[in-house]
């Protein structure tokens, strides 16, 4: 069993979910649980009933010392989380992070001038901000070491969880993150996007984390910890309106086990359901009997997260 977190921070855009739930309200919120941070941004903006769920003790064991930390006062708080200080703390002792943490704060001040950085940190706007990195940022020794730096394959084997990884029937995509990394630049300023300046930069000063700025307490009111699967769960309950967050868990599983993750699913839930995962690094195919009974909702806010390809929004007829 991991004695570190896989995900010390929720890497999904969790303004998607808050405009899904927010259209669609439902009875019980379902969510995967990684780092938390998606279902505590939710609890600070009014969602409750929020279950969450993990088969690995740590990454609960990690949120539940969020919780407790969200209730100490200011300073000793973001001391716990490293919240724009320090380089350890709650934010940043995960695999992945600790995979994106060297990179901001080993690699990238070798290869960027300084000036270099803060130009692009504190660029005005979005059109100053992409100049700086198409710009001065893009050397021939940058280029070459970023970009092998995220090769798939390391990425995979450095930071992700080996259940995403693993051999399936499916075919893995090509994925270019640098690229995707500058797609986002393009639509979100830094200060407006974590997701962004986490991994160029190892800390949130240019951005921020919502529900630490506003001094969100009493979080042990709104979240439920499960140490179960979010699939188990879904088995065990009766069709009733839900809101469904499944992250990336279909990375890496066959065709017969996406089937059957829909079938519990739509199990589950009643009309007015609604359920959004993401594709990482191979693409869904969809039963033909899910889309006619599920419609795609397509008109949700960009997608900040530098990492997935697509984000799949769904509301049962």
């Amino acid at each position: 069993m991991p004695t570190r977190p896989h995900y010390a921070q929720s890497w999904e855009d969790t303004r998607l979910i808050q405009e899904l739930w927010t259209r669609h309200p439902a009875d019980h919120y379902h969510l995967i649980a990684s780092g938390g941070d998606h279902a505590l941004e939710l609890a600070l903006r009014g969602f409750t009933n929020l279950q969450l769920y993990d088969l690995e003790s740590v990454q609960l064991a990690h949120i539940q010392s969020k919780i407790h930390a969200l209730d100490l006062r200011e300073a000793d708080r973001n001391l716990a989380f490293g919240y724009r200080q320090g380089r350890g703390g709650l934010l940043h002792d995960g695999r992945l992070e600790r995979f994106l943490g060297l990179f901001a704060r080993g690699v990238v001040p070798l290869l960027v001038p300084k000036s270099t950085r803060n130009t692009l940190r504190t660029a005005p706007n979005i059109e100053a901000q992409i100049a700086a990195w198409d710009g001065p940022w893009q050397t021939p020794r940058w280029k070459w070491i970023a970009h092998r730096y995220f090769e798939p394959q390391r990425v995979d084997g450095s930071a992700r969880h080996p259940g995403l990884i693993e051999a399936s029937e499916r075919v893995k995509q090509p994925i270019n993150y640098l690229k995707q990394f500058r797609e986002k630049l393009a639509i979100s300023h830094l200060s407006d996007n974590p997701f962004a300046e986490y991994p160029l930069f190892g800390q949130y000063l240019a951005s921020g984390i919502p529900y630490l700025d506003e001094g969100f307490t009493g979080a042990a009111q709104h979240l439920n910890l499960h140490h179960q699967s979010l699939e188990s769960a879904l088995a065990a309950a009766p069709a009733e309106v839900r809101g469904i967050h499944a992250s990336d868990v279909l990375e890496g599983r066959n065709p017969d086990q996406v089937h059957d993750f829909f079938t519990t699913v739509d199990r589950a839930s009643a009309a007015g359901s609604t359920l959004i995962f993401w594709d990482h690094r191979f693409r869904t195919e969809f039963p033909e009997w899910w889309l006619q009974t599920w419609t795609r909702v397509t008109d949700l806010p960009a997608d900040r997260v530098p990492f997935y390809h697509q984000a799949h929004a769904f509301v049962k007829s």
